[in-house]
């Protein structure tokens, strides 16, 4: 097994330079000539350097975004060939009696260990960030939320990891109750994602700009929905970008627009940025995101099931592992997870394109503010050094919205419906 390691390092290796490469040149020319001179031309509202730094930074994101997958995969599957999550597992086993504490501390350890293996990549992401003006966050603030992260992933892996050994011990068609004891499980992490877990990087309160806060009651009042349900977060703290969002489900929805965004958007752009996450909450795409989720998950469980049987019957003894339910098998687990998760992801943004240019074209019907919407995506793109129009690769694996320029076309295009 250490034999397919060392083609694993040397393949994603020359992956990762073709995809390199692939980004050089498709970078060279970032924008398209049929817009050049419109309000879609980056060259419109920045300056040279600007312009150059948003290339940089965003091809540098772009490799970052393949390598981190190939380092998390390395990470995995080197736990596998080498023996090391075998030996854990014995370990443990030797030195507790009670398997309670031998599957705390062996997901303790494993945790710990790909928390620390990931680190470079992830000391590289935050040092890319800063240096290009992105983030704001100093390293004892960027240390801390990774501590937090790293409880999480622990507290997360824990319990999903008992419940999953639980049914493949017990075999059948263990992925099937998975999946039916998954979609309580999703439901309620999206119901406390908004009140338990992001409070434990931002703070968050109601709108503090009176006037700004009755010009959004108005527009609620009009879209039918509750006051309550809008905050400010401070994300300053932490970042230059721009940005709000839509979280929760049910009782605990809510809209959430950045601090950053009260700072460095115009009022009629604010209001164009929340209108456009009001109809998220309007035409109820988090539920529909929730459906979404159910589904990929019963796909994901269904083909991962068969990938794992498939696997353990074939290599089960070359890779130690002396029955399904074998804990030394999680990283295995977690490895065809993130792949068959990568592999959906161009499906899963295009979807998520789709509902998000719906969320636009009611921003701009709700409030008839395009001309404030393009200045809204032009500030965007400087405040996050953003491309307005990405290579095709990155279009499909790392767009959940519509472009940059695609927005701005778009804003310009239903302005002349108007006319």
């Amino acid at each position: 097994m250490k034999q397919i390691f060392r083609l694993y390092c040397i393949y994603s290796i020359a992956a990762l330079a073709v995809i390199s490469i692939y980004y050089w040149f498709a970078y060279r020319s970032f924008v398209p000539a049929q817009v050049a001179g419109t309000a879609a031309d980056p060259f419109t509202f920045m300056d040279t350097a600007q312009a150059e730094r948003s290339r940089q930074y965003s091809m540098l994101r772009d490799i970052l975004f393949f390598a981190g997958y190939a380092w998390e995969w390395g990470i995995l599957l080197w736990l596998i060939a080498s023996g090391a999550a075998r030996q854990a597992v014995d370990r443990f086993a030797n030195r507790f009696t009670s398997y309670i504490p031998q599957f705390t501390f062996y997901i303790a350890w494993l945790a710990a260990v790909t928390f620390v293996l990931s680190l470079p990549l992830k000391l590289i992401s935050y040092g890319l960030s800063r240096n290009y003006g992105i983030s704001t966050a100093s390293f004892p603030v960027w240390a801390k939320d990774q501590a937090i992260s790293l409880g999480l992933d622990f507290v997360m892996l824990l319990s999903v990891g008992a419940v999953v050994f639980f049914f493949i011990r017990r075999g059948g068609s263990w992925w099937f109750r998975l999946w039916l004891l998954s979609i309580p499980f999703l439901l309620f992490l999206m119901l406390i994602q908004p009140i338990l877990i992001d409070p434990l990087f931002y703070r968050y309160e109601p709108l503090a700009d009176t006037h700004l806060k009755q010009s959004i009651l108005e527009m609620t009042e009009e879209a039918g929905i509750p006051t309550e349900r809008i905050f400010q977060a401070n994300y300053s703290e932490k970042t230059n970008a721009i940005n709000a969002y839509v979280d929760g489900i049910g009782p605990s929805l809510r809209i959430v627009i950045w601090d950053t965004a009260l700072q460095k958007l115009s009022e009629p752009e604010i209001l164009v940025l929340t209108a456009h996450e009001m109809a998220h909450y309007v035409k109820h795409h988090l539920q529909w995101s929730a459906v979404g989720s159910i589904g990929g998950a019963l796909v994901l469980l269904w083909a991962g099931a068969k990938i794992y049987n498939c696997i353990f019957r074939r290599y089960g003894s070359r890779l130690s592992l002396r029955q399904q339910g074998d804990w030394a098998a999680l990283p295995l687990l977690l490895l065809l997870l993130s792949v068959l998760s990568f592999a959906s992801t161009p499906i899963m943004s295009a979807v998520s394109r789709s509902s998000e240019a719906a969320a636009d074209r009611y921003a701009y019907e709700l409030t008839g503010r395009t001309e404030a919407a393009v200045t809204m995506y032009q500030k965007l793109a400087l405040s996050s050094r953003g491309i307005m129009f990405p290579p095709a690769l990155t279009y499909w694996f790392r767009y959940t919205h519509p472009s940059l320029g695609e927005r701005i076309e778009e804003a310009l295009h239903y302005e002349q419906t108007l006319r």
